[in-house]
């Protein structure tokens, strides 16, 4: 049932009907509002869902390494990640797009100081470093949407020219 969440969520947001949902997991909907008390609730854990899988790329693709080697390796895994299962990052979008709400918000941001204190403590980086690593997968993040990896611009070669250190 959170897999078809996750996928109606990711495409639709907070407006996914949870009706399609329900019908989507092969599940009644008062079955899924037993599970969950609230759209919310679900579209919470189906976020969640999208940042451990996130968290685990990056443990996955970090174990052994430390420094440049770490934050190289997590941003290869992240990138693979997103382009395997967009998914993952139209799930991101939507959940930063769902902020206004307290709630949403509190579970984003303790997800993204997750991700942020695992970096930090298995790559050893300074701040900066540590910003700069977050600031591109962001910048990913962007250019994975509008899919400017196919798109041959001028603008789009010097954004994309940036260095990977």
């Amino acid at each position: 049932m959170l897999d078809a969440a996750f996928e109606l969520f990711a495409e639709h947001g907070l407006s996914a009907s949870t009706d399609e949902i329900a019908r989507a997991a092969g599940i009644s909907q008062p079955y899924l509002f037993r599970l969950f008390r609230t759209k919310k609730e679900l579209f919470i854990a189906a976020t969640e869902r999208c940042f451990q899988d996130t968290l685990e790329a990056f443990q996955a693709a970090a174990e052994g390494k430390t420094g440049d080697a770490a934050l190289e390796a997590m941003g290869e895994a992240y990138g693979e990640l997103i382009r395997t299962n967009p998914s993952c990052l139209r799930g991101q979008l939507q959940s930063y797009a769902a902020c206004d709400d307290p709630d949403v918000r509190e579970a984003v941001r303790r997800r993204w100081g997750e991700l942020v204190e695992y970096v930090e403590q298995v790559s050893g980086v300074d701040p900066d470093r540590l910003s700069m690593f977050f600031s591109r997968g962001m910048l990913i993040n962007v250019v994975m949407a509008m899919d400017l990896l196919t798109a041959d611009e001028p603008w789009v070669r010097k954004l994309l020219s940036f260095s990977a250190k």
